[in-house]
């Protein structure tokens, strides 16, 4: 009986790095829950052909927009655990929880961590024509015509952005939600929304073409993409310090060494020196992480942003 027993813990023992080691079986997909051409998908799009190259399957992007992201969300945590289903998704999935405690799905228990991929700041864009030029002046205007901000989405890190903005100035904002970064710039740029915390890959050529306008940077420090644009901090507005981070996830269920794989493998994308001189002008900042350490910050910020959202009156 001891012998069955050893011989079968063997066998336990190195399914695991079999099942990493024949991963992928078939096409990868990348569910990104949100619209093209917002920040999240465009950083997939740039590290699919990578993962492509690196495993040998076809890894494509899927867009699932939605609910403020959790619509693709709660569609891969049923997805089967093999791996070849992976959701790429922002900290809206530490914020929308906040707001939404009826979600199909338990952000702390039905996916799995895979890897911090990187971090970008958010800027405070406008219409290229408005007569704005500094946020003050915008802030001021606002208490005697209401402005009307955009969002990613109900819940998002955009939605959490902005609203940090509007308790720290007082600004005169209603806010208005977009399935994903790229309606919401469109909103901004048909002069349907007055303001939106974007990303810099989000606004993307905009900027230079002077169709967006940018006010500051939410946050205490500028940054080298827009180093002439000051922050919010700096402006006096205090306590909108606030990053937007891309992560992987899996669903529960998936093998361990699949999941380490993947994090290796990704890590490996991130050290890539093409592919960090591509990403850096978007403003990426590039993360190595472990599946154990991406867990912690996952469930340390659940707790964060619950905790904001009832001390701010955010709700649905």
């Amino acid at each position: 009986m001891k012998k069955i027993l050893t011989a079968l813990t063997l066998t336990l023992g190195l399914a695991q790095p079999l099942m990493a080691q024949e991963f992928p079986s078939g096409t990868v997909s990348l569910v990104v829950p949100y619209s093209p051409s917002g920040n999240t998908d465009i950083l997939a799009r740039h590290l699919a052909p990578y993962l492509e190259k690196k495993w040998g399957q076809a890894v494509v992007v899927d867009n699932r927009p939605g609910g403020g992201s959790m619509v693709g969300t709660a569609q891969v945590s049923q997805a089967a655990p093999d791996g070849l289903t992976l959701l790429v998704t922002t900290s809206a999935y530490v914020t929308a929880p906040a707001i939404q405690p009826d979600l199909p799905f338990d952000p702390r228990t039905d996916l799995v961590p895979v890897a911090n991929v990187g971090y970008v700041s958010y800027i405070l864009v406008t219409p290229g024509s408005s007569h704005f030029d500094t946020l003050d002046q915008f802030v001021e205007d606002s208490k005697e015509n209401p402005k009307f901000a955009a969002t990613a989405g109900l819940g998002t890190t955009t939605h959490f952005a902005i609203e940090a903005f509007i308790a720290s100035s007082l600004a005169n904002i209603d806010v208005v939600h977009y399935k994903g970064g790229g309606p919401a710039v469109v909103a901004v740029l048909s002069g349907e929304a007055d303001i939106y915390g974007s990303s810099v890959s989000s606004a993307g050529e905009n900027l230079t073409t002077g169709d967006l306008k940018v006010l500051a940077v939410l946050g205490t420090e500028r940054i080298a993409a827009l180093p002439d644009v000051p922050s919010t901090t700096e402006l006096g507005y205090e306590d909108t310090e606030i990053h937007q981070w891309v992560g992987v996830f899996a669903p529960k269920g998936t093998d361990p060494g699949v999941v380490a794989k993947i994090n290796a493998d990704i890590n490996e994308v991130l050290r890539n020196e093409v592919f960090i001189k591509t990403v850096t002008p978007l403003d990426w900042t590039l993360e190595q992480s472990t599946p154990e350490g991406f867990a912690k910050e996952v469930d340390m910020e659940l707790t964060k942003w619950k905790a904001l959202a009832k001390e701010q009156g955010i709700s649905k």
